[in-house]
């Protein structure tokens, strides 16, 4: 079934199908193996012969647009199976379902929905432990999934149109996942107090460790005054920077980073926490934010006066040395009359 975008959007329009390489319109109510019907193009059945470019061509008095759409038949073979299968993953030691897909145009007003499931062409078994067909919808139930459940699965029903059945099927491609397992999280920084000038940019980090944890599922934010950022500064004036999420000498970690755009006094006096959940825990860390101004003051005052005290000291230990020589060389001046 091919479908044009105006499908629904224009009810007032005429829409007409055609293939490319052939003038021969295909409309509503036609007696052929295609048929235009609600927008969409029916090819019951589809064959190889089929192939090739259709164009879909909507229009009314004043208006008249095209598009086209590309089909390819492919014989229904096991080399075909990687190109019309419908790829679906699942995740390793969990209970859980394949979906037939694409089935809407064919189930509609259908209350007694019933789905023939195949594992590698094997009519499973409806009764099975391990496979599940859930009635009345569209759903493949697995228990335990394992690495020997995956495979090419094929589900199909009945269709009648015209007096005529017809065989819908869909290929499906099962991909298993191994299970993401969790870790208690451990919040690594920021320190509780921080240091800044008013009126600067600030970022603090805040750093959780998650070991060999996977950290899909572990979420991690701020407040302010317990109140979420977003809230908090609706002006944007403090934010929550991109989560990053990385690895260090292969063990996980997250961050998300708190960006004071910029530090304010009021800032001082707010309760700013990093939390941080997921299934098996829950932290959280306090900081507080101090203004810098005077301590980086007398931190840069520090080696100007260190500079002071050396030459002072190298000043004064030169000016008594040069004395001591003087007075030195007055009492054997004197000496030296006397003895005359």
């Amino acid at each position: 079934m091919l479908y044009g975008s105006w499908t629904s959007a224009r009810p007032h329009f005429s829409v007409t199908w055609h293939k490319n390489d052939s003038g021969v319109m295909v409309s509503a109510g036609e007696e052929r193996r295609e048929l235009a019907q609600d927008g969409a193009l029916w090819i019951l059945p589809a064959l190889q012969g089929d192939s090739g470019t259709y164009v879909c061509t909507v229009r009314n008095a004043s208006f008249c647009e095209e598009m086209s759409v590309e089909l390819r038949v492919l014989e229904n073979t096991e080399a075909s199976l990687p190109f019309i299968s419908y790829p679906q993953i699942l995740t390793l030691s969990t209970s859980d379902s394949l979906v037939c897909p694409e089935l809407s145009d064919f189930t509609r007003n259908k209350t007694d929905l019933k789905i023939q499931w195949y594992k590698d062409s094997v009519l499973l078994d409806q009764d099975n432990e391990k496979f599940l067909s859930v009635k009345g919808t569209p759903r493949l139930l697995i228990r335990d999934v394992s690495a020997e459940d995956v495979g090419y699965y094929s589900c199909g029903i009945t269709f009648v149109h015209k007096d005529t059945r017809y065989n819908i099927t869909r290929n499906i491609e099962l991909r298993v996942n191994k299970k993401e397992e969790e870790t208690i999280p451990v919040i690594v920084s920021p320190h509780q107090t921080i240091l800044a000038s008013l009126g600067s940019r600030l970022t603090i980090p805040c750093k959780v460790f998650l070991g060999s944890g996977t950290q899909a599922t572990t979420l991690l934010w701020w407040t302010a005054n317990d109140t979420s950022i977003e809230i908090a500064y609706e002006e944007g004036r403090v934010t929550e920077g991109q989560r990053q999420e990385y690895s260090e000498n292969n063990e996980n970690y997250i961050e998300v980073p708190l960006i004071f755009d910029p530090v304010i006094r009021e800032d001082l006096n707010t309760e700013f926490k990093c939390e941080v959940v997921n299934s098996l825990g829950f932290q959280t860390l306090q900081t507080t934010v101090k203004e810098a101004s005077t301590f980086s003051c007398e931190i840069a005052l520090a080696p100007l006066l260190l500079v002071f005290l050396v030459v002072g000291e190298i000043w004064i230990h030169k000016w008594w040395k040069h004395r001591a020589r003087k007075a030195r060389g007055l009492i054997m001046f004197k000496t030296d009359c006397d003895s005359v």
